[in-house]
């Protein structure tokens, strides 16, 4: 079981992911208040992504959205969640960008990567009502 203390944030941003690389990105709430800003290209929410997918390099699929945040009691990042492609709002980033996670995200299944089949749904979900891959 994973388990954490509540937290508060000062600053949440939306980070598209593909390929290892953070694709798009913008923030999106400010102390839990939506509030949708592009970033600038050096911002370190930027960097916190890069250090993240580094550290995670084999723990993600190519195409997904991590949600991160300042800390308002510390001011470090950290990690608020990690969201389905295809379904996340794009904020303020760039469309283009975030359309081509979307795409592999959501793209057919005979065009999966082999290294995305673990984060894949069965097609034994079938039996249980669920959409086949």
């Amino acid at each position: 079981m994973l388990s954490a203390e509540p937290v508060a944030f000062a600053e949440e941003y939306r980070l598209h992911i593909l390929d290892g690389e953070v694709r798009a990105a913008s923030r999106y709430a400010v102390f839990g208040v939506l509030d949708s800003a592009p970033l600038p290209l050096r911002h370190p929410a930027l960097g916190f992504g890069a250090e993240l997918v580094n550290h995670l390099a084999t723990g993600l699929p190519s195409a997904v959205v991590v949600d991160v945040g300042i800390l308002s009691d510390s001011g470090r990042f950290a990690v608020v969640e990690a969201n389905e492609a295809w379904f996340s709002n794009a904020y303020a980033a760039d469309a283009d960008r975030v359309l081509d996670v979307v795409l592999r995200a959501a793209g057919p299944a005979h065009e999966m990567r082999n290294t995305d089949r673990l984060f894949a749904r069965s097609t034994s979900a079938r039996s249980a009502g669920m959409p086949e891959l």
